[in-house]
């Protein structure tokens, strides 16, 4: 098969829909599919990324309309004899996937949401209690709903994972590839009083704007923190982290595949209600919305998190079984039956 997927990334939206794409296309390469990413990213770092994956990239007119837009890649797709198109974008509409469907195309969305009609083949929304959300779609339209088909990238799928450790040493703070309203920095002030002997491990993604801020409060500040940018191999820092402060996105998966007990912090409203969900079954604390987490509730929550070992080890033990890492596989075995 050829598949096309039109997917973004910015300091706006993250980088999220980005990396399950990769993930799924490493699946689809494996598998001897050709993969082709059009998208209006402008970053180099992520242009190279996608292109070390074996991917063909090609660049979106960022000033397209969403007509000139689904336009360019239905004139692409004819012209390399593409058979499925993937689209993993909040920007994309009903009319879009209509226009791509009318041409013949295949197509799989990837949402995170049941906002619009679908005219897709196929609907795959990975998160937890996706299987709740009331859906309009055409009768040919399959849907693949909640964690069975969370995508990790192969670098996370580890082989043996990290088990559980009785004394909490580093904790992951990671809220966004782009974390637009620089809720790190807020989080880090947040925790100059939690007088807890931790190292700090700070993720931030490769179209985040305030590196050079947070840079410049970490070298000033009397905490232990390891900062650490668009770091490419995270399984490593998963690997070595016991508890972690995160937002409540793809991350989430992640953390839970390694067994990697957190706190989330909502960053955009999409967020809430997965957050809300991971907390209900134990696998994660949910804190609130980014304008409504309190200082001394964060502080808190991480040293109930310290000292409850048997707390963390439930929710560590909760998390690997609500993700085991084959849901790209699942995915591409259902495309494949389709084409």
């Amino acid at each position: 098969m050829n598949v096309a997927f039109r997917v973004d990334a910015s300091s706006d939206i993250g980088i999220g829909h980005l990396m399950r794409c990769l993930a799924l296309s490493e699946e689809l390469i494996r598998r001897e599919h050709s993969c082709y990413f059009l998208s209006k990213i402008d970053n180099d770092e992520l242009i190279s990324r996608i292109k070390k994956n074996n991917v063909h990239y090609q660049k979106i007119n960022p000033n397209a309309t969403l007509q000139t837009d689904v336009e360019t890649l239905i004139k692409f797709s004819n012209e390399n004899d593409v058979d499925w198109i993937i689209t993993d974008h909040y920007g994309i509409n009903s009319q879009y996937i209509k226009e791509i469907k009318k041409n013949n195309l295949k197509v799989l969305s990837i949402d995170d949401n049941a906002q619009i009609h679908y005219y897709s083949d196929i609907i795959v929304n990975q998160n937890i209690g996706a299987e709740k959300l009331d859906f309009s779609s055409e009768k040919y339209s399959k849907f693949l709903l909640g964690t069975k088909y969370v995508m990790l990238r192969d670098e996370l799928l580890q082989k043996y994972k990290r088990g559980g450790t009785n004394k909490v040493t580093k904790i992951l703070i990671m809220l966004g590839g782009a974390d637009p309203d620089n809720v790190t920095l807020k989080v880090l002030r947040m925790l100059e009083c939690l007088n807890e002997s931790v190292q700090f491990l700070v993720v931030t993604g490769p179209v985040n704007r305030f590196y050079d801020d947070i840079l410049y409060y970490i070298n000033k500040c009397n905490m232990d923190i390891t900062l650490l940018k668009g770091k490419k191999k995270m399984s490593d820092v998963y690997l070595q982290s016991d508890i972690a402060i995160s937002a409540g996105g793809s991350s989430c998966y992640e953390l839970a595949y390694f067994g990697i007990p957190n706190i989330i912090i909502a960053i955009v409203d999409n967020q809430v209600r997965i957050a809300r969900e991971l907390n209900n079954q134990n696998i994660s604390i949910y804190l609130g919305e980014k304008n409504e987490v309190k200082p001394e509730q964060l502080r808190n929550k991480i040293k109930t998190l310290i000292d409850d070992y048997l707390l963390r080890k439930t929710m560590s033990e909760h998390g690997k079984k609500l993700v085991d890492g084959k849901g790209k596989e699942r995915i591409v075995e259902i495309m494949e039956s389709l084409d």
